[in-house]
């Protein structure tokens, strides 16, 4: 069935020469960037082929595209994403979709939601109400193809920021060889880089194009996308798949990873049940709202908590550790003090939500500062402290204690003059991190 356009034609698209990211350009502040060097033989593609646009992709295959409005599965009939471009706009039969508010308790779970262009200019307090309901994490389209930003992305990153909300990034997708998908894995990747998001940010394939369905290796593609992504340092690669998609064989599931993806489909009767835990999220609706914010949103259930906050309740005898992150001087700080952590919010430091749980008791993590340099260090050595006091340091006290079963890692970058240790429960940030230049140092302390 062809596509009904709106508007008379086509948007002209101009393919942008994006020069690829690389990890040898001034280090920027933050505990993320990359220190070391790309292989040099990563570089970016400059054939024709790479730096073809979408417009020509459909005047060479054609705008015939199957009916993939909806599915029919075990778990009912489900609608289904389709042409969601910017480029190339098409009306979107959602009608019959039940319309859902934030305040239905009768549906899966409520994670994060994924924005556009489309929802425009989003304030701080649109995500301070959306995590009263419970979201804890957005995912923000930033491009698309390799001529397309979304103009309000930077706004809506600071202000999903601001408010404490994990934020993601997705890019749409058009390409049909390797060397088009690593064209725009660069365009995505030095746009992301563009708007500070740091090499942790989870960024995403969003592969979905009615026009390009079936018409290329998609599995082959989207690794060469990832793979791109990868090299340019951006290793939290995930995949936006339409469940028909993987059912049709269009793209291979088990290759990608099922917990690599992310798979879009709707039903039209809603309930508590979480459908499609096999998948790493869910995008179970594209028609949810939220009292006094205008406009429907994606809303999403995560399943491994790669695109939200996890919101659990502490263990017993613990206490939640604060981590907020300074994107000026490129410093993390943790703290158990509200207070501390409200107070450096309203100062510009970024609220990066819960950085483990620790015990009430156990042994102590001292907390220091250097006036001179202005960040913070934490040890469990006494003898580390009682020296770092001796050579200007001032000791701040006890910050919090350890114990308990999961191992912190520490970490050290020799080029940072501010925020030189960096602190993670997560092995893929501390994996990351070494893979770009950072020194493993060992165990930081124990968590709850």
């Amino acid at each position: 069935m062809k596509k009904k356009l709106l508007g008379i034609t086509l948007l002209t698209i101009i393919s942008l020469n994006i020069t690829s990211v690389n990890a040898s350009e001034s280090q920027e502040n933050t505990s993320e960037t990359a220190v070391s060097v790309t292989d040099s033989s990563e570089t970016a593609p400059s054939s024709e082929e790479a730096n073809q646009t979408a417009e020509e992709v459909i005047e060479e295959e054609g705008n015939d595209v199957a009916d993939l409005s909806q599915l029919d599965t075990t778990d009912g009939t489900v609608s289904m994403p389709r042409g969601r471009s910017d480029i190339y706009q098409s009306i979107q039969p959602y009608a019959s979709l039940p319309s859902v508010s934030a305040t239905n308790n009768n549906t899966p779970s409520k994670s994060f939601i994924d924005i556009s262009s489309h929802n425009g200019n989003l304030t701080v307090a649109n995500f301070q109400k959306m995590k009263e309901y419970g979201l804890t994490g957005v995912v923000v389209k930033l491009t698309e193809a390799t001529s397309y930003t979304n103009p309000y992305a930077q706004s809506q990153i600071n202000n999903a920021q601001a408010a404490g909300m994990k934020v993601s990034a997705y890019h749409y997708s058009w390409f049909t060889t390797d060397a088009q998908a690593a064209a725009e894995a660069d365009y995505f990747a030095a746009t992301a880089k563009r708007f500070g998001l740091s090499t942790s940010t989870v960024m995403v394939n969003d592969i979905e194009e009615p026009n390009i369905a079936g018409k290329s290796d998609h599995t082959t593609n989207s690794r060469a996308f990832e793979n791109r992504l990868k090299a340019l340092g951006y290793g939290n690669v995930r995949h936006y798949i339409g469940l028909h998609w993987l059912n049709s064989g269009l793209i291979n599931g088990n290759t990608i990873g099922n917990k690599n993806i992310w798979v879009a489909a709707y039903p039209y009767t809603l309930s508590t049940t979480n459908l499609y835990t096999q998948y790493g999220a869910w995008q179970w609706s594209s028609q949810f709202s939220f009292p006094g914010i205008s406009g429907n949103f994606d809303i999403n259930a995560d399943y491994t908590s790669i695109f939200s906050n996890p919101t659990t309740t502490p263990p017993a005898d613990s206490v939640q550790m604060y981590r907020l992150y300074n994107p000026n001087s490129g410093e993390h700080f943790y703290t158990q003090n509200v207070a501390e952590k409200n107070n450096l919010i309203s100062k510009g430091w970024r609220d990066e939500g819960i950085g483990w749980n620790a015990p009430t008791s156990g042994n102590p993590v001292y907390r220091l500062y250097n006036p001179n340099a202005g960040d913070h260090h934490y040890t469990l050595h006494a003898s580390e402290k009682d020296h770092l006091v001796k050579v200007g340091w001032r000791y701040e006290g006890v910050g919090w204690s350890s114990g308990g079963a999961n191992m912190l890692h520490r970490l050290y970058n020799p080029n940072a003059k501010a925020g030189a240790h960096h602190y993670t429960l997560n092995s893929y940030e501390k994996d990351n991190l070494v893979k770009h230049g950072w020194r493993y140092e060992g165990l930081a302390w124990y968590a709850k």
